[in-house]
């Protein structure tokens, strides 16, 4: 029986150790102290599909988990929130991927220790041999000889794709980058990204070459709120004045909500609005898992 989705999302699972409140930075030979700790799942993926999830949207995500703690802890929540689970495959070996995060109100430091899990490629071809689906969303700049052409044959099969950044080191001086791009519905990836994937120092000038290569870009501009370019249109949308807890998975947030109203084809306005909403709300917590779990109420969004 074949698996319905309207998005699917491919992306590997990681645990979030979120410490926040803290008054310095560690230093080596020293200690502090933080004021708050959180244990949640993460991920760009898992975060967007969550997110996405409770905002009523049919979503599948493709991952893998293992049978190591933090597998079964994301394990356990997925259920809980009744994501989908169709598409996730399960080792019977360890596959550990954590993060500890420490979060201050505009920004945030990470470390990480993640195990190699199964080629993502190759799972997201598994899924488009299972599932029908009308987008697929990369949660990060995923660069790999194969992605071209996967791409096309997305398209072929009417799927629109769109992908967020993340901090990667291929730039635009890259041929591969360019051709991954230019087979690339939406390209979400904040302002810092924009700029250091093009070289330019101006955000405008950032916005206008990757314009170049993809016909829709997104860019997540923190306070400033969050611009895009779609053909030969510009749009803008500000901010939501809030007191940060943890930014934490904020972009991802921002990723569910702009696409749950792209996936209504509502207007590209909308679209950031909501995208703006879902990721100031997911701040007031810790990590992505405190997104809003109901469309946003249209007067909170004028």
């Amino acid at each position: 029986m074949s698996l319905d989705f309207d998005i699917v999302i491919p992306g590997h699972y990681f645990c979030d150790v979120i410490f926040t409140q803290m008054r310095d930075f560690p230093k080596l030979g020293a200690e502090i102290y933080s004021d708050g700790v959180k244990v949640v799942p993460g991920g760009g993926a898992l975060n967007t599909a969550t997110g996405l999830r409770r905002l009523g949207v049919n979503v599948g995500w493709v991952g893998v988990l293992g049978t190591d703690f933090f597998s079964q802890y994301v394990k356990s929540y997925i259920q809980q929130e009744n994501l989908d689970t169709s598409l996730v495959q399960e080792l019977d070996t360890p596959l550990e991927r954590v993060t500890v995060a420490l979060s201050y109100p505009t920004d945030r430091a990470f470390i990480t220790y993640a195990q190699k899990p199964p080629d993502i490629i190759a799972l997201v071809k598994t899924a488009l041999e299972k599932a029908n689906f009308k987008h697929l969303h990369f949660p990060s700049l995923t660069v790999h000889e194969e992605v071209p052409e996967l791409l096309k044959a997305c398209k072929a099969k009417g799927i629109r794709v769109s992908m967020d950044c993340q901090h990667r080191e291929e730039t635009l001086e890259l041929p591969l980058v360019q051709a991954i791009l230019s087979q690339v519905d939406i390209f979400m990836p904040n302002a810092v990204e924009a700029q250091r994937i093009t070289g330019e120092s101006e955000l405008s000038a950032a916005l206008a070459r990757l314009s170049q290569y993809t016909t829709g870009v997104v860019v997540k501009n923190g306070s400033q709120g969050a611009i895009a370019h779609f053909g030969t249109m510009g749009f803008h949308s500000g901010a939501f004045e809030v007191s940060p807890l943890d930014t934490t998975g904020a972009g991802d947030s921002f990723n569910a909500g702009f696409l749950a109203a792209y996936l209504q084809n509502l207007p590209i306005k909308t679209c950031l609005r909501w995208g703006n909403y879902c990721g100031s709300q997911s701040t007031l917590g810790y990590g992505a898992s405190s997104a809003p779990s109901t469309v946003p109420d249209e007067d909170n969004l004028i």
